[in-house]
């Protein structure tokens, strides 16, 4: 059975790995105007290598959405399940807690 700390180290890696996709993405995307005004300033055959490095780089900012939209629809579900039975497991603990010190001041009384 994995520790608590093992599932906290591993959503901060995860979470750490989230933000650097989305600098990358926001670096791509920089770089993507960058190439598009160049492109449109070229002529002839750098033109036409300009244009064909922007579909690229398009591409791949489309599959690294793709990827981090499959990342997010797998990871949401378990969070929000796993968020619904930690929520269920404290409302259960408060009512031992409770039934539990109810008890005690019970068998203290007689």
């Amino acid at each position: 059975m994995k520790s608590r700390m093992d599932v906290g180290v591993r959503l901060r890696i995860a979470s750490g790995k989230l933000r650097e996709y989305g600098g990358r993405l926001k670096e791509l995307e920089g770089r993507l105007k960058v190439i598009h005004g160049q492109a449109r300033d070229a002529s002839g055959r750098g033109r036409l290598q300009l244009e064909r490095l922007e579909r690229q780089l398009r591409a791949t900012i489309d599959s690294t959405l793709k990827s981090l939209d499959g990342v997010m629809k797998t990871l949401e579900p378990r969070v929000r399940r796993s968020l619904e039975e930690t929520k269920a497991f404290t409302r259960s603990l408060q009512v031992g807690i409770k039934a539990g010190a109810a008890a005690y001041r019970q068998s203290r009384r007689k």
